[in-house]
Parts: structure tokens; sequence; C-alpha cells
């Protein structure tokens, strides 16, 4: 993974990150395969960028200069992302503990993204600084802020598509926004969604699980929450294809079962259960081209970050100390 660092006004932040990608010659996946539909949803998401994040189209334009490409293509291609085009596949889980609250991750692709992947630390002009893990640019998969706010996104199979901001991009917008899961939720309540797909927020107070449509969002609450690639309650499945996604099902199983028995010290163990150590989560049999590209744990209570950057059956966690020092 890479490790860039930004700081300033948005514009300057992507000019930067451009540059990075056009001297490191690094390919932006799907781009130049862009068809019509996934053209016409991203230009017509844009708006809601505009409106809601312009911070992000600033940043968006800024490396679409630096890159000498098309800012109207380039910002359609980021939004498709994660509703039409790439799809994180991911598993994710938080749990409330003993006094400990933590947030866990596995971010799922084809192994061709391990070369684009970043963990950036963000620290914009007018906004929390924080990190924030991406396998693209611009949006997020996970990451926690200089509060203590701590977000992650899976993708889910949607019946119908509305123009709208996607998971990454809103992931993004919470930790640059937001000061906790209340005004996380707050954000998703507002903000038109684009897209189907789970988001999972913690902070040092209260863990929460939104399942998020354009037609409906459905906010859960508990101790243990988890969430892989499929609608978890039966009013939101009318909302999904049902899809069995990378052993989908299997992996939400083996969270739950997890559940049941977490002993005194939570991290370690929502590390063994991400690792693959309480049943099936990252093995991937190898003829599917697919594995787990990184895995983040955030220790909330402790303020420490933890990331595997690869298959955590086979990577070590290490500290991550740039936003806590």
């Amino acid at each position: 993974m890479y490790h860039p660092r930004f700081k300033g006004n948005h514009y300057d932040i992507g000019y930067k990150l451009g540059s990075l990608l056009k001297k490191n010659n690094i390919q932006l996946y799907g781009f130049n395969a862009l068809d019509d539909f996934q053209y016409r949803y991203g230009s017509q998401s844009e708006p809601v960028i505009s409106k809601y994040f312009p911070q992000a189209g600033a940043e968006m334009r800024g490396m679409a200069e630096a890159m000498d490409i098309s800012y109207a293509r380039f910002s359609a291609w980021l939004l498709c992302i994660s509703v039409c085009l790439k799809m994180p596949h991911c598993s994710m889980l938080a749990c409330h503990h003993n006094g400990q609250i933590i947030l866990g991750r596995n971010n799922d692709l084809s192994p061709i993204f391990r070369k684009m992947s970043c963990s950036a630390l963000y620290a914009p002009a007018d906004g929390y600084s924080f990190i924030a893990n991406s396998s693209a640019f611009v949006g997020a998969e996970d990451g926690i802020n200089e509060k203590g706010l701590a977000a992650g996104m899976t993708y889910i199979w949607a019946k119908e598509l509305k123009p709208g901001m996607n998971s990454m991009f809103l992931v993004r917008y919470i930790l640059e926004k937001c000061a906790s899961v209340q005004q996380g939720l707050e954000a998703i309540q507002t903000i038109p969604i684009g897209g189907a797909f789970h988001l999972l927020l913690a902070d040092n107070h209260e863990i929460a699980h939104a399942e998020c449509s354009p037609q409906k969002i459905k906010i859960n609450r508990g101790n243990f929450l988890a969430a892989t690639n499929h609608f978890i309650s039966k009013e939101m499945q009318r909302y999904e294809e049902p899809k069995d996604l990378y052993h989908s099902y299997s992996r939400y199983e083996t969270a739950v079962r997890a559940a049941d028995n977490v002993p005194g010290d939570a991290v370690e163990y929502i590390k063994g259960i991400l690792s693959g150590k309480k049943g099936f989560m990252c093995q991937y049999e190898k003829a599917l081209n697919f594995e787990t590209v990184w895995s983040s744990v955030y220790d909330i209570t402790g303020a420490i970050i933890y990331r595997a950057e690869g298959n955590p059956a086979r990577v070590r966690y290490k500290e991550e100390s740039r936003l806590f020092l």
C-alpha cells in the first residue's frame, strides 16, 4: 500500500495525488472501459457531490488536471465505483464489550488492486484529520478520524440505482465532516444515496449499523454488529438482487457465531475473526483470483489503529501511528 500524507485545500490535495499517480504510471482500472450507462450514472451523480460535498469535487478536479484527463469522465468513473463498476466484497464487524469499542474490516478485491491501494493521512484545511484506506481515490472503504469516529462500508447488489453519493464517498464525507456516530447517521439520512450498501460506525460511546439503499435506510444497534454483502433485515431484502457474493452468507455466519463468545481482550478476538481463525472469512480459493487486500482493526477506546497490508491469515497486523501520536 501507498502511505501518502495530504494537507491543505482539496484542489491542492487532488493535484498532489494526481501528480503522484502520473509519475508512478498508476493505471485507472476500468476508466477507459466506462460504458454509456456507467458514464450517465456517474454524470447524474456529480451534482449531488457538488451540492453536499463540494470539497470532494475540488479534489477530483485537481486530480484530473494533474493527470491531464477529462474531469467529466474522471468524476463519472469515481462516482460509479462501489455502485456499478468496481465492487468491494468485504466483511466488517463492530463490538462493544467490557468497556472496549472496536471496529474491524476486511477489504476483499481482485489482487490487481494491491498496486493502487493506499492508506492516506488527510489533514484538510476545513475538516477533521483522518486516516482513509482506499483501493480507489477520493473515496474511502474504511478509516478513522481525529475525533475517534471510525467508519466502513460493504457493497450490496442493488435492484435499482438512483443518482446519489456512493458508499466510498459517504465514508470519506463522514470521516472528514462528522465527530460522532449520531452525526454520521444524520448525514446518511440527509444525503441522497446512490446504490445499496452496509455502513458501520463506531465512536467512543456507541456502535451502529446502517443498511442503505436509495429507497430506504434501516438503522441497527447492539453490542456486536456485522455485515458482509447481503442485506440482513427482511424489510431491506426487497431492494437487493439476492446473490451470495464471494461466500457472503458464510462470512456473515462466521461473525455471528463468534459474537456469542467474546473474551476479555476483544481486540485480539476481532483480529482472529477477520483472520479466519473462527471460521470462513478470508480463505478464498485460489481459482477465484480474489482475496483480502488489507484488513483494518480500530481500537476506538484505546485510540490504536491496526492494519494488515495483505490477507490477515498470512500477514501480521501492525500499528498505524500517524493519526494518534
